[in-house]
């Protein structure tokens, strides 16, 4: 029997694939993001007022695991978060995010992910 136990966030897995300066190398690995779970009702009203990445980032995530600095020291807590919303790589993360996001819970977005915007 699957229960269905409420709950109001949950430890998404997120793959990431950088660039590096090296053409066809890249920097690969997987980030765990604890995201709140909203309802389809909840992603529709956001989507129908034209919200931008950077918003669905800040109304969902609480907290991100895995990212590290150049010498290796993990990058933790509201720094983590910080990272995902202004970091140097916060336009791949946040893509990153919000298309994981979105393929797990629903596309209540499409009207957001027009091709202009690289999705």
């Amino acid at each position: 029997m699957l229960r269905l136990a409420k709950t109001d966030s949950v430890l998404l897995p997120v793959t990431l694939r950088l660039p590096t300066d090296k053409v066809d190398v890249f920097n690969e690995g997987t980030i765990h993001v604890q995201v709140k779970v909203l309802s389809k009702d909840r992603l529709k009203a956001m989507s129908d007022d034209d919200t931008q990445d950077a918003e669905y980032i800040r109304e969902i995530v609480l907290d991100v695991q895995g990212l590290g600095d150049d010498a290796g020291t993990a990058i933790t807590g509201p720094a983590a978060v910080d990272q995902v919303l202004t970091g140097t790589w916060s336009n791949f993360l946040q893509a990153a995010i919000l298309q994981a996001y979105f393929a797990q819970f629903g596309e209540a977005r499409v009207k957001n992910s027009k091709t202009s915007r690289g999705r």
